[in-house]
């Protein structure tokens, strides 16, 4: 038998199955290309709201919304409203820690955080919504421990974990929204 100089069959359809998977035109919709002929829209985000009792909430949840909207570059942040083409307000609407898990003796092992709260992007001029969630609700579990220093420290990172999945979450509704909204202008 002859030994085989040339590529093996196994090779080559693995390399026409690159070939046609690198080809067929998917794109990550969150990764949305910065070349575009599209100007970045003006986007003011005034303090979010807090309803809560937790102290800060909302000054936490406006800074990790705007971490995450600098990071595109098709968003830019205004300071004054009059500057801005839209407006993306928030309001934290409550916090509420429910029992999650429970031993033999029916006593709590550990604790959801649940954060509920709505968002709105408008445009400035006419005032016509172009996104809202009324009643965005997220949830991140946090154990309770003997050490009450510990549990309040577990909360605390649970709230963290929160508001930047919140963050997150609105970061890419309004990247979509206003890609959107800028594409059919």
């Amino acid at each position: 038998m002859k030994p085989q100089t040339g590529p093996t069959p196994f090779l080559v359809v693995l390399a026409l199955g690159c070939l046609l998977l690198a080809s067929c035109g998917y794109y990550n919709p969150n990764v949305l290309p910065e070349q575009r002929d599209l100007p970045p829209a003006r986007l003011y985000a005034p303090m979010w709201q807090n309803a809560t009792n937790e102290m800060g909430l909302e000054s936490r949840a406006h800074g990790a919304v705007s971490d995450w909207l600098l990071q595109s570059g098709r968003i830019v942040l205004v300071a004054d409203e009059e500057d801005a083409e839209y407006i993306l307000t928030g309001r934290i609407s409550s916090i509420r820690y429910p029992g999650f898990s429970y031993d033999i003796t029916t006593t709590a092992r550990s604790l959801n955080a649940v954060l509920t709260s709505s968002v709105n992007l408008s445009e400035r001029e006419s005032g016509r919504i172009i996104w809202q969630n009324p009643s965005l609700r997220l949830e991140e579990t946090y154990n309770l421990d003997a050490s009450v220093s510990q549990t309040d420290a577990n909360q605390r990172e649970a709230l963290r974990l929160l508001v930047d999945s919140l963050a997150e979450q609105v970061y890419l509704r309004v990247l979509r929204s206003l890609t959107t909204v800028h594409k059919y202008r």
